[in-house]
């Protein structure tokens, strides 16, 4: 699963990680998390982003 992918599919974050075997994450897997959801995040715009039509104009 791709990162991206990885976003999408994440549902509420309940302080789990991985297979939801609830207990809290630890400061590795917070890490771990951030880095996954920053390079979903890499290089992403909203293509219908009214801000970009306005600076276009």
């Amino acid at each position: 699963m791709s990162p991206l992918e990885r976003l999408i599919n994440e549902s509420i974050p309940d302080g789990t990680y991985g297979d939801a075997d609830h207990r809290p994450w630890t400061p590795a897997e917070q890490l771990a998390h951030r880095l996954d959801l920053e390079a979903a995040l890499e290089g992403w715009h909203w293509k219908d982003d009214p801000r970009r039509k306005r600076a276009a104009a």
